[in-house]
């Protein structure tokens, strides 16, 4: 079969500048030669053959076996400080999909991971994890064995010869295939126990001799098992990676060195690579149909847009004694730095719920074009908008947002049961401060009130604020002023531990959970384990942040503990 070359990025778009922390793996390609995995002698060593039936949950299967691997892992975290050769430096450089597990984490990580996840008995009852020397590659094995009759033993088969680093890759079409290729890249240091294992488990409950299916193509490359559909892909791909790996992809070591701490999972996919693997399918959305005149945007426009926005896509799942995060980067040369210092949590530190947003008008005015034309006809309709009310857009809805939007409800005195019974939210203090150009606000807000007036919905009685810098909107004048007099949310332990970067965010969510714990176990009525109880009290609180930078943005999302 032929293999395409692998690319460096798309096509006439060179990757930007690498910031400049040190890249968190070994970029060079692997030295030792590259050979297919040679069956063993005598019909033990046969390689299983797998029905067509089988084969199918193989493509995707194998691959999701490793992420099962990690439903018991992906509680703990590595390091990748161990060193040696990592899966995407034996995985083709054309992979347009990749993700990495670590199902053997580094003592000193793994401490903290278990210490965060003890505090949650239910992780305990699901998992049967108690003891933060488990090894978690062991407890794969036991389960696969108990849910497939398969007779293999972790310590006499598995455990000599099995690594502690697995990955998987996803490539594009070759040939007359329709569909994207997979391999499996499992660490090994011992070919022929790895072989027989791998025999075994593929075998397990299978009808061997049907001659309905082939074997599981297999190669042997620098310490790494590749497994895959066919003997001829495990070849191809195999030889693929020796003469350049994905550690070669300029895209994917962009995105990770952005990326940095990769945890004990991490993933990365290629959007611009991903859209022209299945751009045949494209118009089963509608996508190419511009050319109509429907309005929906053609195959070429829906490209450039993957590329702006979603040019490159890597997340990691990270652990601390405090708190668990999914950390991400997207890449795109949509995303524009912003100017200022960071989302201003300057409310009471009482708040239960926040939302920020720091240069909002900033965002609006550098991203507008590109949003109207990823919406089909949205020019037209806004142009329509604009005659008919007067308003003058995008620097309307900039004044109106203004350079800090802050969102803030306090629900410490929540009465659940009139709200859930009865849609009473005069428990909740909830309001809106928003820093702006006053004088644009003052003429933006004079031309609103005349339309709502005309349309018979005057906003007399809207608790709408103006002040020197902007106005607030709340939904009592006590809160109104709690808003304007500013609190020490910022400075408080659960939000400093939540939210990533808060002296750099541009946007932040957060959820206070100890400030309405009382109410949710109060709504339980009693109906609770007592797992679920202490699981319940474990939590503290939840944060999200967002970060723009030129070329890229940054993503975290945080569950935090007492």
């Amino acid at each position: 079969m032929s293999y395409p070359g692998p690319p460096t990025g798309p096509e006439g778009h060179e990757p930007g500048p690498v910031p400049p922390p040190p890249p968190p793996f070994d970029a060079t390609p692997p030295s030792d030669p590259t050979r297919p995995l040679a069956y063993l002698d005598g019909a033990a060593a046969e390689p299983a053959i797998v029905p067509r039936k089988r084969r199918g949950l193989l493509a995707g299967g194998i691959a999701a076996a490793v992420l099962i691997a990690g439903s018991g892992a992906v509680f703990a975290w590595q390091a990748l400080d161990g060193g040696g050769t990592q899966p995407h430096e034996v995985l083709p450089a054309d992979a347009i999909g990749y993700v990495r597990l670590d199902l053997d984490p580094s003592a000193g990580q793994k401490i903290q991971a278990f210490r965060l996840l003890q505090k949650f008995p239910l992780f305990s009852e699901a998992t049967g994890i108690t003891d933060e020397n488990v090894d978690l590659r062991e407890l794969f094995i036991d389960e696969l064995a108990s849910s497939t009759g398969c007779d293999i033993d972790f310590a006499t088969d598995v455990e000599p010869w099995v690594g502690e680093r697995v990955g998987a890759a996803m490539l594009p079409p070759s040939g007359d295939a329709g569909e994207p290729g997979y391999v499996v890249a499992l660490q090994a240091s011992d070919q022929e126990n790895a072989t027989a294992a791998m025999d075994r488990i593929l075998g397990c409950g299978g009808s061997g001799g049907s001659g309905d299916g082939g074997a599981i193509g297999r190669a042997y490359v620098d310490g790494y098992l590749l497994l895959t559909d066919t003997q001829d892909d495990a070849d191809a791909y195999a030889a693929a990676a020796a003469d350049s790996s994905l550690a070669d992809n300029a895209e994917f070591t962009e995105a990770m060195d952005l990326l940095g701490e990769q945890g004990i999972a991490s993933a990365w996919f290629s959007g611009t690579a991903m859209f022209d693997a299945f751009d045949g399918s494209a118009s089963a959305f509608g996508i190419g149909a511009g050319a109509s005149g429907n309005g929906l945007p053609s195959v070429e426009e829906a490209r450039e847009l993957v590329d702006e926005t979603y040019r490159s896509v890597a997340f990691s799942v990270r652990f601390d004694d405090r708190f668990a995060e999914l950390a991400g980067v997207v890449t795109g040369s949509a995303y524009q730095a912003l100017s200022g210092g960071g989302v201003e949590a300057d409310v009471p530190d009482s708040t239960t719920f926040f939302v920020g947003s720091n240069n909002t008008a900033q965002y609006i005015r550098d991203n507008w074009e590109a949003t109207i034309a990823s919406v089909p006809e949205a020019e037209e309709m806004l142009a329509e908008l604009q005659d008919q009310t007067g308003l003058v857009l995008p620097d309307d809805i900039a004044t109106a947002l203004g350079e800090n939007l802050t969102v803030a409800v306090d629900a410490s005195d929540l009465d659940l049961e009139g709200l859930a019974q009865y849609g009473d939210f005069s428990s909740i203090d909830l309001g809106m401060r928003v820093v702006t150009d006053p004088e644009a606000f003052a003429d933006l807000w004079e031309r609103v009130q005349g339309l709502a007036a005309d349309s018979g919905l005057p906003l007399d009685d809207l608790p709408l604020q103006t002040t020197d810098d902007g106005y607030v909107l709340a939904t009592s004048e006590d809160y109104a002023a709690e808003l304007l007099e500013g609190g020490g949310l910022a400075d408080t332990d659960a939000y400093r531990t939540a939210v990533s970067g808060v002296t750099e965010a541009d946007s932040v969510l957060f959820l206070n959970f100890d400030a309405i714990e009382e109410h949710v176990l109060a709504a339980a009525g009693g109906n609770l384990t007592e797992a679920e109880t202490q699981s319940i009290e474990a939590l503290q609180a939840f944060g999200m942040s967002m970060q723009l930078e030129d070329g890229h943005m940054e993503l975290s999302l945080r569950v935090t503990t007492d």
